[in-house]
């Protein structure tokens, strides 16, 4: 069964610490992120630095408020996640993978762009998930 539900992230709350507890709450174990609408600050996002493999990345900040204009992405338990991101993404302490990618613009039209690694909502950011449960699920 596909279940589709929106998380507000209000002003100055932190983007990836309300999905997870939004998902927690829930015990939602695989969750399709299909957009978001809205504005955000001060972003980290991350992006390869190199053609090769292993993966390695950097981050850049994103520094003030911007629109966001793409934001999709997976979420699951740390489980089922590829293994050849365990080593990319800081350690946290949640039982969750949340990876999303996401592009916003910012003033002049400026646009960047990379893996979510952090940030908070500047005015409010409603995001659209979908969870899958048995057939749906992601595959592995």
């Amino acid at each position: 069964m596909i279940s589709f539900a929106e998380v507000t992230v209000k002003a100055g709350e932190d983007i990836l610490q309300t999905i997870e507890a939004f998902v927690v709450a829930r015990q939602w174990e695989s969750v399709v992120v299909t957009n978001a609408i809205g504005s955000v600050k001060d972003l980290l996002l991350a992006t390869p630095v190199r053609n090769e493999l292993p993966l390695k990345v950097t981050t850049t900040p994103c520094y003030g408020a911007a629109e966001i204009l793409a934001f999709t992405g997976e979420i699951m338990s740390k489980e089922r996640m590829d293994p050849q991101l365990r080593d990319v993404y800081p350690d946290r302490e949640s039982p969750l993978f949340i990876h999303i990618h996401a592009a916003c613009a910012r003033p002049g039209g400026q646009v960047m762009g990379g893996g979510l690694w952090g940030g908070k909502a500047f005015r409010e950011l409603r995001i659209f998930l979908l969870a899958l449960s048995g057939e749906e699920m992601l595959s592995e």
